[in-house]
Protein backbone atom coordinates (compact mmCIF):
# COMPACT_ATOMS: atom_id res chain seq x y z
CA UNK A 1 0.00 0.00 0.00
CA UNK A 2 1.06 3.51 -0.68
CA UNK A 3 -0.65 6.85 0.70
CA UNK A 4 0.26 10.64 -0.81
CA UNK A 5 0.98 13.27 1.71
CA UNK A 6 -2.77 14.46 1.01
CA UNK A 7 -3.86 11.47 2.47
CA UNK A 8 -1.46 11.72 5.34
CA UNK A 9 -2.14 15.32 6.28
CA UNK A 10 -6.00 14.64 5.78
CA UNK A 11 -5.76 11.60 8.12
CA UNK A 12 -3.69 14.20 10.60
CA UNK A 13 -7.12 16.51 10.29
CA UNK A 14 -9.65 13.78 10.82
CA UNK A 15 -7.95 13.38 14.06
CA UNK A 16 -9.28 16.41 15.01
CA UNK A 17 -9.04 17.28 18.84
CA UNK A 18 -7.74 13.76 19.23
CA UNK A 19 -4.36 14.77 16.98
CA UNK A 20 -1.62 12.30 17.79
CA UNK A 21 0.42 9.74 15.84
CA UNK A 22 -1.08 6.86 18.02
CA UNK A 23 -4.31 7.07 16.59
CA UNK A 24 -2.99 7.72 12.99
CA UNK A 25 -0.80 4.99 13.13
CA UNK A 26 -3.84 2.74 14.44
CA UNK A 27 -6.15 3.36 11.62
CA UNK A 28 -3.58 3.24 9.02
CA UNK A 29 -2.06 0.57 9.78
CA UNK A 30 -5.61 -1.13 10.10
CA UNK A 31 -6.17 -0.15 6.77
CA UNK A 32 -3.10 -0.97 4.92
CA UNK A 33 -3.40 -4.76 6.68
CA UNK A 34 -7.00 -5.24 5.10
CA UNK A 35 -6.16 -4.03 1.81
CA UNK A 36 -6.33 -5.67 -1.42
CA UNK A 37 -2.52 -4.59 -2.21
CA UNK A 38 -1.61 -6.57 0.78
CA UNK A 39 -3.54 -9.62 0.20
CA UNK A 40 -2.00 -10.24 -3.23
CA UNK A 41 1.34 -9.49 -1.64
CA UNK A 42 0.41 -12.55 0.36
CA UNK A 43 -1.16 -14.95 -2.39
CA UNK A 44 2.35 -14.10 -4.09
CA UNK A 45 4.45 -15.56 -1.33
CA UNK A 46 2.48 -18.51 -0.50
CA UNK A 47 2.31 -19.67 -4.22
CA UNK A 48 6.34 -18.92 -4.81
CA UNK A 49 6.38 -21.46 -2.18
CA UNK A 50 4.05 -24.00 -3.42
CA UNK A 51 1.08 -22.87 -0.79
CA UNK A 52 -1.65 -23.11 -3.41
CA UNK A 53 -5.29 -22.64 -2.36
CA UNK A 54 -6.54 -26.24 -4.08
CA UNK A 55 -4.69 -27.57 -0.97
CA UNK A 56 -7.64 -25.92 0.81
CA UNK A 57 -9.98 -28.67 -1.35
CA UNK A 58 -11.88 -31.06 0.20
CA UNK A 59 -12.47 -33.85 -2.79
CA UNK A 60 -14.12 -36.16 -0.31
CA UNK A 61 -17.24 -33.50 -0.16
CA UNK A 62 -19.26 -32.52 -2.78
CA UNK A 63 -21.96 -30.60 -3.59
CA UNK A 64 -25.63 -32.62 -4.25
CA UNK A 65 -28.82 -31.47 -5.00
CA UNK A 66 -32.09 -32.96 -3.11
CA UNK A 67 -35.86 -32.54 -3.46
CA UNK A 68 -37.21 -31.48 0.25
CA UNK A 69 -40.70 -32.32 1.17
CA UNK A 70 -42.36 -29.01 -0.58
CA UNK A 71 -40.45 -30.20 -3.68
CA UNK A 72 -38.12 -27.39 -3.59
CA UNK A 73 -34.78 -28.09 -4.78
CA UNK A 74 -31.91 -27.51 -2.45
CA UNK A 75 -28.03 -27.62 -2.11
CA UNK A 76 -26.40 -29.71 0.13
CA UNK A 77 -22.80 -31.13 0.65
CA UNK A 78 -22.19 -34.88 0.71
CA UNK A 79 -19.37 -36.32 2.60
CA UNK A 80 -17.67 -39.71 1.12
CA UNK A 81 -15.39 -40.59 3.41
CA UNK A 82 -13.83 -43.66 1.22
CA UNK A 83 -13.13 -40.82 -1.68
CA UNK A 84 -9.16 -40.41 -2.21
CA UNK A 85 -8.00 -36.64 -1.18
CA UNK A 86 -5.11 -36.08 -2.97
CA UNK A 87 -3.44 -32.95 -3.94
CA UNK A 88 -1.57 -31.90 -7.07
CA UNK A 89 -0.14 -29.15 -7.06
CA UNK A 90 2.05 -27.21 -10.08
CA UNK A 91 4.99 -25.13 -8.79
CA UNK A 92 4.19 -22.26 -12.32
CA UNK A 93 4.82 -19.38 -10.16
CA UNK A 94 8.16 -20.68 -8.84
CA UNK A 95 9.10 -21.43 -12.05
CA UNK A 96 8.05 -18.39 -14.11
CA UNK A 97 9.42 -16.08 -11.55
CA UNK A 98 12.95 -18.14 -10.77
CA UNK A 99 13.30 -18.36 -15.03
CA UNK A 100 13.03 -14.52 -14.93
CA UNK A 101 15.25 -13.93 -11.51
CA UNK A 102 17.81 -16.19 -13.16
CA UNK A 103 18.00 -14.58 -16.54
CA UNK A 104 18.52 -10.96 -15.13
CA UNK A 105 20.55 -11.34 -12.11
CA UNK A 106 21.79 -15.06 -12.48
CA UNK A 107 25.04 -12.90 -13.13
CA UNK A 108 26.32 -10.09 -11.33
CA UNK A 109 26.02 -7.14 -13.38
CA UNK A 110 28.64 -4.85 -14.62
CA UNK A 111 29.42 -1.79 -12.59
CA UNK A 112 30.89 1.09 -14.87
CA UNK A 113 31.78 4.54 -13.88
CA UNK A 114 31.58 7.18 -17.36
CA UNK A 115 34.49 9.50 -16.84
CA UNK A 116 36.62 5.82 -16.21
CA UNK A 117 37.81 6.86 -12.82
CA UNK A 118 39.55 3.62 -11.67
CA UNK A 119 39.64 3.74 -8.05
CA UNK A 120 35.48 5.04 -8.26
CA UNK A 121 34.55 1.76 -10.33
CA UNK A 122 37.02 -0.45 -7.71
CA UNK A 123 35.73 0.61 -5.12
CA UNK A 124 31.86 0.02 -6.76
CA UNK A 125 33.11 -3.48 -8.46
CA UNK A 126 34.12 -4.23 -4.83
CA UNK A 127 30.76 -3.80 -3.41
CA UNK A 128 29.05 -5.56 -6.19
CA UNK A 129 30.34 -9.10 -4.79
CA UNK A 130 28.45 -12.29 -4.20
CA UNK A 131 26.43 -11.06 -1.00
CA UNK A 132 25.13 -8.00 -3.33
CA UNK A 133 24.34 -10.00 -6.61
CA UNK A 134 22.61 -12.37 -3.40
CA UNK A 135 20.58 -9.91 -2.36
CA UNK A 136 19.71 -8.92 -5.21
CA UNK A 137 17.92 -12.19 -6.44
CA UNK A 138 16.21 -11.71 -3.82
CA UNK A 139 15.04 -7.89 -4.11
CA UNK A 140 13.61 -9.15 -7.64
CA UNK A 141 12.04 -12.62 -6.41
CA UNK A 142 9.99 -10.22 -4.29
CA UNK A 143 9.47 -7.80 -6.68
CA UNK A 144 7.90 -10.41 -8.69
CA UNK A 145 5.92 -11.93 -5.68
CA UNK A 146 4.62 -8.61 -4.38
CA UNK A 147 4.42 -6.40 -7.26
CA UNK A 148 7.26 -4.61 -4.98
CA UNK A 149 10.04 -4.72 -2.76
CA UNK A 150 12.06 -2.64 -0.63
CA UNK A 151 15.91 -2.58 0.06
CA UNK A 152 17.22 -0.79 3.41
CA UNK A 153 20.31 0.83 3.88
CA UNK A 154 21.61 1.99 7.05
CA UNK A 155 24.78 1.67 9.47
CA UNK A 156 25.23 -0.82 12.25
CA UNK A 157 25.85 -0.83 15.60
CA UNK A 158 29.83 -0.55 14.91
CA UNK A 159 29.08 2.40 12.15
CA UNK A 160 29.16 0.25 8.72
CA UNK A 161 27.25 0.71 5.68
CA UNK A 162 24.63 -2.04 5.80
CA UNK A 163 22.01 -2.68 3.26
CA UNK A 164 19.21 -5.33 3.63
CA UNK A 165 15.40 -6.65 2.19
CA UNK A 166 12.51 -5.70 3.96
CA UNK A 167 9.66 -7.10 3.10
CA UNK A 168 7.38 -4.99 1.23
CA UNK A 169 4.30 -6.59 3.38
CA UNK A 170 5.92 -4.42 6.29
CA UNK A 171 5.47 -1.44 4.20
CA UNK A 172 3.46 2.00 3.80
CA UNK A 173 5.20 4.18 1.51
CA UNK A 174 3.73 7.68 1.60
CA UNK A 175 4.56 9.34 -2.17
CA UNK A 176 4.43 13.30 -2.72
CA UNK A 177 1.04 14.52 -3.56
CA UNK A 178 1.66 15.62 -6.94
CA UNK A 179 3.23 12.99 -8.98
CA UNK A 180 3.60 10.40 -6.67
CA UNK A 181 6.88 9.75 -7.45
CA UNK A 182 8.83 10.73 -5.00
CA UNK A 183 9.23 8.96 -1.70
CA UNK A 184 8.87 11.06 1.15
CA UNK A 185 8.03 9.29 4.00
CA UNK A 186 8.08 5.60 4.88
CA UNK A 187 6.17 3.71 7.92
CA UNK A 188 7.30 0.44 8.48
CA UNK A 189 5.49 -1.89 11.00
CA UNK A 190 6.35 -5.43 12.16
CA UNK A 191 5.79 -7.86 15.00
CA UNK A 192 8.01 -8.34 18.26
CA UNK A 193 8.02 -10.56 20.76
CA UNK A 194 7.96 -9.01 24.48
CA UNK A 195 7.48 -10.65 27.81
CA UNK A 196 4.88 -8.88 29.99
CA UNK A 197 4.29 -10.39 33.41
CA UNK A 198 6.08 -13.19 32.66
CA UNK A 199 4.34 -14.60 29.63
CA UNK A 200 5.30 -14.22 25.90
CA UNK A 201 2.92 -11.66 23.92
CA UNK A 202 3.11 -10.47 20.30
CA UNK A 203 3.48 -6.42 20.17
CA UNK A 204 3.62 -4.22 16.81
CA UNK A 205 6.66 -2.29 16.36
CA UNK A 206 6.53 0.94 13.95
CA UNK A 207 9.42 2.86 12.78
CA UNK A 208 8.53 6.23 10.97
CA UNK A 209 11.22 7.35 8.45
CA UNK A 210 11.41 10.99 6.83
CA UNK A 211 14.10 12.55 5.32
CA UNK A 212 15.68 13.19 7.79
CA UNK A 213 15.33 11.35 10.89
CA UNK A 214 13.44 7.93 12.38
CA UNK A 215 10.48 8.07 15.33
CA UNK A 216 10.23 4.29 16.87
CA UNK A 217 6.68 3.23 18.77
CA UNK A 218 5.59 0.00 20.51
CA UNK A 219 2.17 -1.16 20.67
CA UNK A 220 0.71 -1.17 24.29
CA UNK A 221 -1.40 -3.88 25.66
CA UNK A 222 -4.19 -1.44 25.32
CA UNK A 223 -3.08 -1.27 21.34
CA UNK A 224 -2.07 2.10 21.56
CA UNK A 225 1.27 3.51 19.96
CA UNK A 226 3.72 4.60 22.53
CA UNK A 227 6.94 7.02 21.41
CA UNK A 228 9.98 5.12 21.96
CA UNK A 229 12.79 7.53 20.41
CA UNK A 230 13.41 9.84 17.62
CA UNK A 231 16.60 9.75 16.33
CA UNK A 232 18.84 10.77 12.97
CA UNK A 233 19.40 7.88 10.42
CA UNK A 234 22.91 7.98 11.88
CA UNK A 235 24.97 9.49 14.17
CA UNK A 236 29.23 11.14 14.73
CA UNK A 237 29.77 11.12 18.28
CA UNK A 238 33.05 13.52 18.66
CA UNK A 239 35.96 12.21 20.86
CA UNK A 240 37.16 15.05 23.32
CA UNK A 241 40.77 13.28 25.44
CA UNK A 242 40.00 9.98 23.91
CA UNK A 243 36.30 10.38 25.67
CA UNK A 244 32.98 11.12 24.02
CA UNK A 245 31.88 14.26 24.38
CA UNK A 246 29.00 14.96 22.17
CA UNK A 247 26.45 13.08 19.84
CA UNK A 248 25.58 14.67 16.27
CA UNK A 249 22.29 12.94 14.37
CA UNK A 250 22.58 12.98 10.78
CA UNK A 251 19.90 12.03 8.14
CA UNK A 252 20.59 11.21 4.28
CA UNK A 253 18.07 13.79 3.16
CA UNK A 254 15.68 11.35 1.36
CA UNK A 255 14.04 8.11 2.95
CA UNK A 256 16.56 5.19 2.89
CA UNK A 257 14.31 2.63 1.49
CA UNK A 258 14.73 1.81 -2.40
CA UNK A 259 11.54 0.43 -4.13
CA UNK A 260 11.86 -2.17 -6.71
CA UNK A 261 8.66 -2.23 -8.95
CA UNK A 262 7.65 -5.14 -10.50
CA UNK A 263 5.72 -2.99 -13.45
CA UNK A 264 4.28 0.16 -13.61
CA UNK A 265 1.30 -0.60 -11.79
CA UNK A 266 2.77 -2.71 -9.15
CA UNK A 267 1.06 -5.90 -10.59
CA UNK A 268 2.65 -9.63 -9.24
CA UNK A 269 3.20 -11.97 -11.93
CA UNK A 270 0.95 -14.35 -10.03
CA UNK A 271 -2.20 -12.09 -10.76
CA UNK A 272 -2.41 -12.99 -14.49
CA UNK A 273 -2.00 -16.94 -14.21
CA UNK A 274 -3.39 -17.54 -10.81
CA UNK A 275 -7.00 -18.79 -12.01
CA UNK A 276 -5.01 -21.13 -14.91
CA UNK A 277 -2.66 -22.67 -12.48
CA UNK A 278 -5.48 -22.97 -10.18
CA UNK A 279 -7.71 -25.23 -12.90
CA UNK A 280 -4.68 -27.25 -13.62
CA UNK A 281 -4.44 -28.01 -9.99
CA UNK A 282 -7.85 -28.95 -9.57
CA UNK A 283 -7.88 -30.96 -12.85
CA UNK A 284 -5.11 -32.60 -12.10
CA UNK A 285 -6.06 -33.79 -8.26
CA UNK A 286 -9.26 -34.75 -9.53
CA UNK A 287 -7.81 -36.87 -12.28
CA UNK A 288 -5.35 -38.42 -9.50
CA UNK A 289 -8.20 -39.18 -7.65
CA UNK A 290 -10.03 -40.86 -10.28
CA UNK A 291 -7.26 -43.01 -10.54
CA UNK A 292 -6.70 -43.67 -6.74
CA UNK A 293 -9.99 -45.03 -6.35
CA UNK A 294 -10.18 -46.47 -9.61
CA UNK A 295 -11.45 -50.70 -9.34
CA UNK A 296 -9.94 -52.23 -12.02
CA UNK A 297 -12.09 -54.86 -12.79
CA UNK A 298 -15.50 -55.57 -11.51
CA UNK A 299 -17.63 -58.74 -11.86
CA UNK A 300 -21.49 -58.84 -13.00
CA UNK A 301 -22.90 -62.09 -11.97
CA UNK A 302 -26.23 -63.05 -12.38
CA UNK A 303 -28.28 -66.48 -11.14
CA UNK A 304 -25.80 -66.94 -8.32
CA UNK A 305 -27.05 -66.63 -5.25
CA UNK A 306 -26.43 -67.98 -0.83
CA UNK A 307 -22.79 -66.35 -0.60
CA UNK A 308 -21.76 -63.02 0.19
CA UNK A 309 -19.83 -60.69 -2.40
CA UNK A 310 -16.51 -61.62 -0.34
CA UNK A 311 -17.12 -65.26 -0.70
CA UNK A 312 -17.58 -65.16 -4.83
CA UNK A 313 -14.55 -63.48 -4.96
CA UNK A 314 -12.73 -65.48 -3.01
CA UNK A 315 -13.63 -68.34 -5.06
CA UNK A 316 -12.63 -66.12 -8.08
CA UNK A 317 -9.19 -65.79 -6.98
CA UNK A 318 -8.23 -69.26 -5.47
CA UNK A 319 -10.53 -71.37 -8.15
CA UNK A 320 -10.79 -68.86 -11.38
CA UNK A 321 -13.73 -70.21 -11.56
CA UNK A 322 -17.59 -70.26 -9.74
CA UNK A 323 -20.49 -72.53 -9.95
CA UNK A 324 -23.88 -70.65 -11.26
CA UNK A 325 -27.07 -72.42 -10.03
CA UNK A 326 -29.22 -70.73 -12.49
CA UNK A 327 -28.67 -71.73 -16.22
CA UNK A 328 -29.88 -68.73 -17.38
CA UNK A 329 -26.68 -67.61 -15.34
CA UNK A 330 -24.06 -65.23 -16.73
CA UNK A 331 -20.14 -64.64 -15.42
CA UNK A 332 -18.71 -61.02 -17.12
CA UNK A 333 -15.70 -58.95 -15.71
CA UNK A 334 -15.84 -55.36 -17.10
CA UNK A 335 -12.96 -52.73 -16.81
CA UNK A 336 -13.70 -49.26 -15.87
CA UNK A 337 -12.60 -46.32 -18.73
CA UNK A 338 -11.39 -43.17 -17.26
CA UNK A 339 -11.93 -40.09 -19.97
CA UNK A 340 -7.78 -39.73 -19.74
CA UNK A 341 -7.19 -38.39 -23.57
CA UNK A 342 -9.88 -35.48 -22.74
CA UNK A 343 -8.23 -34.22 -19.34
CA UNK A 344 -4.94 -34.51 -20.89
CA UNK A 345 -5.32 -32.03 -23.67
CA UNK A 346 -7.14 -29.85 -21.81
CA UNK A 347 -4.01 -29.47 -19.03
CA UNK A 348 -2.19 -29.11 -22.30
CA UNK A 349 -3.69 -26.18 -23.38
CA UNK A 350 -3.72 -25.15 -19.55
CA UNK A 351 -0.08 -25.37 -19.45
CA UNK A 352 0.48 -23.32 -22.61
CA UNK A 353 -2.22 -20.77 -21.81
CA UNK A 354 -0.22 -20.19 -18.11
CA UNK A 355 3.44 -19.83 -20.30
CA UNK A 356 1.96 -17.96 -22.75
CA UNK A 357 -0.14 -14.98 -20.16
CA UNK A 358 2.51 -15.38 -17.58
CA UNK A 359 4.92 -14.50 -20.61
CA UNK A 360 7.40 -17.22 -19.57
CA UNK A 361 9.48 -20.00 -21.66
CA UNK A 362 7.84 -23.54 -21.66
CA UNK A 363 11.12 -26.13 -21.96
CA UNK A 364 8.87 -28.96 -21.79
CA UNK A 365 7.74 -27.86 -25.29
CA UNK A 366 8.05 -29.79 -28.27
CA UNK A 367 9.65 -26.97 -30.23
CA UNK A 368 12.49 -26.88 -28.46
CA UNK A 369 15.38 -28.50 -30.06
CA UNK A 370 14.56 -28.48 -33.58
CA UNK A 371 16.44 -25.28 -34.51
CA UNK A 372 18.84 -24.38 -32.61
CA UNK A 373 19.82 -20.94 -34.41
CA UNK A 374 19.98 -17.45 -32.59
CA UNK A 375 16.60 -16.35 -34.33
CA UNK A 376 14.98 -19.63 -33.94
CA UNK A 377 16.14 -19.44 -29.88
CA UNK A 378 15.10 -15.68 -30.02
CA UNK A 379 11.86 -16.56 -31.11
CA UNK A 380 11.15 -18.93 -28.52
CA UNK A 381 12.10 -16.22 -25.93
CA UNK A 382 9.60 -13.30 -27.46
CA UNK A 383 7.04 -13.16 -25.04
CA UNK A 384 9.64 -13.65 -22.20
CA UNK A 385 11.52 -10.21 -23.18
CA UNK A 386 8.13 -8.45 -23.61
CA UNK A 387 7.91 -9.41 -19.75
CA UNK A 388 11.67 -8.56 -18.82
CA UNK A 389 12.01 -5.12 -21.20
CA UNK A 390 9.66 -3.45 -18.86
CA UNK A 391 11.44 -4.16 -15.72
CA UNK A 392 14.96 -3.89 -16.77
CA UNK A 393 15.06 0.13 -16.79
CA UNK A 394 13.73 -0.05 -12.89
CA UNK A 395 16.17 -2.48 -12.00
CA UNK A 396 18.99 -0.48 -12.95
CA UNK A 397 17.00 2.69 -11.77
CA UNK A 398 16.82 0.67 -8.29
CA UNK A 399 20.41 -0.52 -8.52
CA UNK A 400 21.93 2.66 -9.03
CA UNK A 401 20.22 4.44 -6.12
CA UNK A 402 21.80 2.01 -3.95
CA UNK A 403 24.90 2.63 -5.26
CA UNK A 404 24.16 6.68 -4.70
CA UNK A 405 23.89 6.14 -0.70
CA UNK A 406 27.20 3.95 -0.92
CA UNK A 407 28.67 6.63 -3.21
CA UNK A 408 28.07 9.62 -0.39
CA UNK A 409 29.34 7.06 2.22
CA UNK A 410 32.76 6.61 0.78
CA UNK A 411 32.49 9.97 -0.23
CA UNK A 412 32.25 11.23 3.63
CA UNK A 413 34.75 8.27 4.74
CA UNK A 414 37.32 9.06 2.61
CA UNK A 415 37.21 12.73 1.80
CA UNK A 416 36.30 11.82 -1.91
CA UNK A 417 33.53 13.56 -4.82
CA UNK A 418 32.23 11.14 -6.95
CA UNK A 419 29.64 11.72 -8.72
CA UNK A 420 27.13 8.62 -8.44
CA UNK A 421 25.27 10.34 -11.71
CA UNK A 422 28.12 8.92 -13.73
CA UNK A 423 27.60 5.22 -12.64
CA UNK A 424 26.03 2.96 -15.51
CA UNK A 425 24.34 -0.34 -14.89
CA UNK A 426 24.57 -2.97 -17.21
CA UNK A 427 22.52 -6.28 -16.26
CA UNK A 428 24.50 -9.82 -17.41
CA UNK A 429 21.53 -12.14 -18.96
CA UNK A 430 21.59 -15.33 -18.49
CA UNK A 431 19.48 -16.69 -21.25
CA UNK A 432 19.72 -20.10 -23.29
CA UNK A 433 21.89 -18.75 -26.27
CA UNK A 434 24.06 -20.12 -29.28
CA UNK A 435 27.46 -20.01 -28.24
CA UNK A 436 29.57 -20.30 -31.36
CA UNK A 437 27.00 -17.35 -32.90
CA UNK A 438 27.59 -15.69 -30.02
CA UNK A 439 31.05 -15.65 -29.62
CA UNK A 440 31.14 -15.15 -33.74
CA UNK A 441 29.12 -11.78 -33.15
CA UNK A 442 31.79 -10.45 -29.86
CA UNK A 443 34.89 -11.31 -32.51
CA UNK A 444 33.15 -8.96 -34.94
CA UNK A 445 32.46 -6.52 -32.84
CA UNK A 446 36.26 -5.63 -31.29
CA UNK A 447 37.14 -1.87 -31.59
CA UNK A 448 33.43 -1.22 -31.97
CA UNK A 449 32.30 -1.66 -28.58
CA UNK A 450 33.93 -1.77 -25.26
CA UNK A 451 36.14 -4.87 -24.11
CA UNK A 452 34.03 -4.42 -20.47
CA UNK A 453 30.66 -4.86 -22.76
CA UNK A 454 31.98 -7.47 -24.58
CA UNK A 455 33.21 -9.37 -22.05
CA UNK A 456 29.13 -9.31 -20.39
CA UNK A 457 28.03 -11.09 -23.48
CA UNK A 458 30.80 -14.11 -23.46
CA UNK A 459 29.09 -17.24 -22.66
CA UNK A 460 32.09 -18.07 -20.72
CA UNK A 461 32.18 -14.85 -18.30
CA UNK A 462 30.49 -14.65 -15.05
CA UNK A 463 31.72 -12.28 -13.12
CA UNK A 464 32.53 -9.50 -15.59
CA UNK A 465 34.65 -7.62 -12.94
CA UNK A 466 36.80 -10.38 -11.92
CA UNK A 467 37.59 -10.78 -15.50
CA UNK A 468 39.10 -8.07 -16.24
CA UNK A 469 41.28 -7.84 -13.28
CA UNK A 470 42.50 -11.18 -14.73
CA UNK A 471 43.05 -10.27 -18.47
CA UNK A 472 45.07 -7.03 -16.86
CA UNK A 473 47.30 -9.22 -14.87
CA UNK A 474 47.70 -11.30 -17.48
CA UNK A 475 48.69 -7.88 -19.27
CA UNK A 476 51.21 -7.23 -16.93
CA UNK A 477 52.87 -10.19 -16.39
CA UNK A 478 53.32 -10.88 -20.53
CA UNK A 479 54.67 -7.26 -20.55
CA UNK A 480 57.22 -8.22 -18.00
CA UNK A 481 58.32 -11.35 -19.21
CA UNK A 482 59.11 -9.05 -22.88
CA UNK A 483 61.18 -6.95 -20.70
CA UNK A 484 63.05 -9.71 -19.27
CA UNK A 485 63.98 -11.08 -22.53
CA UNK A 486 65.22 -8.11 -23.64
Amino acid sequence: MFITEMELLQARLAAGKRLNDSHILKEILQEDRSSEKKRRMAEGERYYRGEHDSLQKDFRRSPISETTENGEEEMRMFFNPNRSNHHCVHPFHHTLVAQKTAYLVGREPTISVRNGDRAFEEMLTELADEHFNGVLQSWLTGAANKGVEYLHVYYDGEGNFRYCIVPAEEIIAIYDEEYQQELREVIRYYDIKVLDEGREKTKRRVEWWTAEDVTYFTENGDGEFLQEKSCGHWAVTALLDGEEAETEQHGWGRVPFIPLRNNEKELTDLQLVKGLIDAYDLVSSEGTNNLLDLVDLYWVIQGYGGETASAVAKKLQINKAVQISDSSGNVEARQVQLPVEGRLDWMQMLRKDIFHFGMGVDTDSDDWGKAASGVALKFQYAMFYLKINGIVPEIKRAVKEFFRFATEDRNRENGTDWDWRKIQITLNTNGITDDMETMQIIAASKGMVSEKTLLGKHPFVEDVNSEMEQLERERREKDNEIDTDD
